[in-house]
């Protein structure tokens, strides 16, 4: 295989030293020719190493590209290093298609990787993992593109991955400390989402848990973006997060600027032959100009506790030895939960030998009153704040303004009533379990964690009531002003 820069000589490349090439930073472009030299050129999905002699292209469009490759089994595929903008010229001799087997199975969970970011599972289906043995790489340093006004910052190199897994182990054990300190589920998540910002150097982070059924995954926490997101929802197996936790692995993509107007292009040729595809809109933290993401699934016995995510607005930011500690963080993280669900339902959700705080009154017009007719007034004349609660889904709408839906919703639903049938104010976690109408599992009823999720919620969209916690599974309810309750049944 010979190698070099056009008119250099210098010391022969291997396939691995273009590792950053295979990330699919950068779509590659593969040309080939009919066997009269009429050449066709098309993007691919995903180019992946076999070996030091081959590699792997994914097979999806390439209905022309096969016809060629009967006739003229040579190709050349271009690959660009997102970090240096090194240019790879990759002369190609085709062997043999494979439609199972490893290597097909990884560039299959690349494809689906592609497809779930993109909202296209319907269109990007792998058909084939074609073979190529490599004859000859030839590398060009273009100029700097227009956009770029300095040089990119430099990969990692050895040296810096070994020192920097030591500083790992270091940070990953006060991570490990300050978690073992926690005496509660909103500590555990706080110090979660901080010592991912402060000690391993991520400056946008987010924390989020599987629900009852293992099906979707809802936002706890996060740090470093304008709107929190708490309370947003993930389905399990949609984008990076969702992958991440059906297949309980890391998942990371390096461009997410290249691969969106990749996606937009296919999309596009689709939209032009006919064919409709599915549009989605997940309401999650977002960084503006993200360009790469990593998911992180957070195990414990076994099970799938949640998901660490991390953005980056630089291209290929992620190496093996970030996905390596993020991944012994987030185990760390889905064990001091899970741990500390475990004592929670041990205790029974109240301190030993303290009964549940009875009921508390309060006098009008703080107190919420019921109507579905007339808008309620306080003494002074103003009016009161209309809290519609729909039992379809558990949604909660606070002056016609969304706020929170699902488990977290009938408990504050179920709060409010009782706070105006009886003037309560305390509550605990007990009585809340108990309660038939919330519809908790009986097993593993995340129950705590949807009221840290509730009461972070509140404290975001400035709602006019919150919950303050006021002992280890208790809260005290605080209204501010007087509430109209409505149910939409």
């Amino acid at each position: 295989m010979s190698t070099g820069r056009s008119g250099t000589s210098e010391a022969p490349l291997a396939l691995r030293d273009l590792a950053r090439c295979f990330q699919g930073g950068v779509p590659g472009v593969i040309a080939t020719a009919s066997d009269t030299g009429e050449p066709n050129i098309t993007y691919l999905s995903r180019v992946r190493q076999v070996d030091d002699e081959r590699v792997a292209l994914s097979n999806q469009f390439f209905s022309k590209t096969s016809r060629n490759l009967v006739s003229n089994p040579r190709a050349s595929v271009l690959l660009i290093d997102p970090h240096t903008y090194d240019e790879y010229r990759l002369t190609l001799v085709f062997e043999r298609t494979e439609r199972q087997g490893s290597v097909f199975d990884a560039l299959r969970e690349d494809i689906e990787q592609i497809a779930s970011e993109s909202g296209m599972e319907g269109v990007f289906k792998l058909r084939a993992a074609d073979i190529y043995r490599v004859v000859d790489v030839h590398r060009f340093t273009p100029g700097a593109p227009p956009h770029r006004t300095s040089e990119p910052p430099a990969a990692p190199t050895t040296a810096d991955v070994d020192e920097g897994t030591v500083v790992g182990l270091d940070v990953l054990a006060e991570l490990a400390r300050r978690l073992g300190r926690a005496t509660d589920l909103d500590t555990i998540v706080a110090l979660a989402v901080d010592g991912l910002v402060d000690l391993l150097g991520h400056a946008h982070v987010s924390l989020l848990l599987a629900d009852e059924g293992n099906d979707r995954l809802f936002t706890i926490a996060s740090r470093g973006y304008d709107e929190s997101g708490v309370g947003s929802e993930v389905a399990v197996g949609v984008g990076t997060v969702g992958l991440a936790a059906a297949r309980c692995a890391a998942i990371r993509t390096g461009n997410l600027g290249q691969l969106g107007k990749y996606t937009r292009t296919v999309r596009r040729s689709f939209e032009a032959e006919g064919h409709d595809l599915p549009g989605r809109e997940i309401d999650t933290p977002q960084l503006d100009g993200a360009q790469s993401r990593i998911a992180v699934p957070a195990m414990a016995g076994g099970q799938l506790v949640g998901v660490v995510a991390v953005e980056s607005s630089r291209v290929a930011a992620f190496t093996d030895a970030d996905e390596q500690r993020l991944t012994i963080a987030a185990t760390l993280i889905g064990s001091a939960i899970e741990a500390e669900r475990n004592r929670e339902a041990a205790a029974g959700s109240l301190p030993s030998g303290r009964p549940a705080a009875a009921p508390r009154s309060v006098s009008e017009p703080s107190r919420a009153l019921q109507t579905d007719h007339q808008p309620v007034r306080s003494a002074a004349g103003d009016e009161a704040i209309l809290v519609r609660h729909y039992d379809v889904d558990g949604s909660v709408f606070v002056a016609g303004d969304y706020l929170i839906k699902g488990v977290a919703g009938r408990v504050l639903w179920t709060i409010l009533e009782r706070y105006q049938a009886a003037g309560q104010v305390d509550f605990t976690n007990r009585e809340l379990r108990l309660d038939p109408s919330l519809g908790l599992p009986a097993f593993r009823d995340n129950l705590e964690s949807r009221l840290i999720l509730l009461r972070r919620r509140l404290a975001d969209r400035a709602a006019p009531m919150r919950l303050d916690k006021t002992g280890r599974g208790q809260l005290r309810l605080r209204v501010d002003g007087v509430l109209q309750l409505d149910r939409v049944r």
